[in-house]
């Protein structure tokens, strides 16, 4: 993939695979499926590009929101300000946020912001030079009748990108495939729901998935990789997946993902190492893959931008795979980016206790294949490290 075919805002300064699928599709493609991606890339010229929206005022704790204001469904406006305990996500002006590692550049086009609201939350929408009001008083038919992309909410630091997009999608204000994106989170939680380092400039994300087929199955986690897998590959970033939510660049975590499913919404939470990663002393001793960021390794990238390259690249395949062709076959694309196949690897935790054994693949409900001592095992929790080479 040519450097200049790239978003701008990401560039890849390795060697760049050959693209020989639409972007976003999956590999293994037949007829069907090639129409499918096709009419899918149709589909995808005629949306609306994706509005950002800033929470620049902020989202208080439920527990600062008086009862009466709650009761008037004005429970996200004038929260307390004198303690910063009070605050789910801390109010971000568009000049602060401009300032930061990568917004500014994230940012550039759009010179201005109009107050908006969604869900009755009151935000502002990143306008491109001399646009006029996000809200048009009355739509033609035609653009009425157009695709309408979801929002990507950016907030400041926050207890974590999970907790303001389930506040978000209580108020009607994330839709299906919406996203929060803060810029540092307080209280970020990986696998277990351990605590995460969130500084600025790397991406912390919580994105609101479709609440029935594939999300709705075991084989949530496994599909949800499959998708960022194939998008990271779209960009030339060969991003392998470390069963059962983790993305490698060799052997480096670069990122995580997990879903948490709360009163029906579906959410994803991703992180990804832009620019900083966790030092060695802060990661699970013995269990966990070293870290590095996307930087170290050679990618530059600003959050904003490659945050929506890679959820734009995730719906596209999904909405061709899925909604379009059928059915998709989520094991098989894991199966592709899984990293370790046919590789020596230490098991920790899960069913068989600390042992040496070797990766075959993916079962079908999406549990890891493993021989250890002569037999294979179907692993559904722990970890799993490499044996070095």
């Amino acid at each position: 993939m040519p450097v200049e075919a790239m978003p701008k805002g990401v560039m890849y300064r390795g060697v760049m695979p050959k693209e020989t699928m639409p972007r976003g599709a999956m590999s293994g493609s037949t007829a069907h499926r090639s129409n499918a991606a096709s009419q899918a890339a149709a589909n995808r010229a005629e949306r609306r590009a994706p509005v950002v929206h800033l929470l620049h005022e902020g989202l208080p704790l439920p527990s600062a929101v008086p009862s009466s204001d709650a009761a008037s469904g004005q429970s996200f406006s004038e929260p307390p300000a004198d303690e910063a305990a009070t605050w789910m996500a801390d109010p971000l002006p568009p000049e602060v946020l401009r300032g930061l590692p990568g917004w500014g550049d994230d940012l550039a086009a759009s010179s201005c912001f109009a107050p908006t609201r969604l869900g009755g939350v009151p935000m502002l929408a990143a306008l491109p030079g001399g646009a006029a009001s996000p809200e048009p008083s009355a739509p033609s038919p035609a653009s009425a009748s157009a695709p309408v992309a979801p929002p990507v909410i950016i907030c400041g630091p926050c207890t974590s990108s999970l907790d303001v997009a389930h506040a978000l999608a209580a108020a009607g204000a994330l839709p299906e495939w919406g996203t929060v994106l803060a810029v540092s989170q307080r209280a970020g939680r990986g696998q277990l729901r351990r605590p995460w380092e969130s500084p600025p400039g790397n991406i912390y994300a919580a994105l609101r998935l479709p609440a029935a087929g594939v999300f709705a199955t075991e084989t949530a986690a496994i599909a949800l990789g499959c998708l960022f897998a194939e998008a990271f590959n779209a960009l030339g970033v060969p991003v392998r997946l470390k069963w059962p939510n983790d993305l490698l660049l060799g052997d480096a975590k670069v990122g995580g993902m997990l879903i948490e499913e709360k009163r029906g919404v579906v959410l994803a939470g991703i992180g990804i190492n832009v620019v900083s990663a966790p030092p060695p002393q802060a990661l699970r001793q013995g269990w966990a893959v070293p870290a590095a960021s996307l930087a170290g390794l050679g990618i530059s990238a600003t959050p904003l931008t490659l945050w929506r390259h890679l959820v734009e690249d995730s719906r596209f395949c999904y909405e061709a795979q899925v909604l379009r062709a059928g059915g998709a076959d989520f094991i098989s694309c894991a199966e592709k980016h899984l990293a370790w196949v046919g590789r020596g690897v230490v098991v920790h935790g899960g069913e068989v206790g600390d042992c040496p054994g070797r990766i075959l693949g993916l079962e079908p409900q999406g549990g890891l294949r493993i021989v250890i001592s002569g037999r294979e095992h179907i692993l559904r929790s722990g970890s799993i490290t490499p044996i070095p080479s």
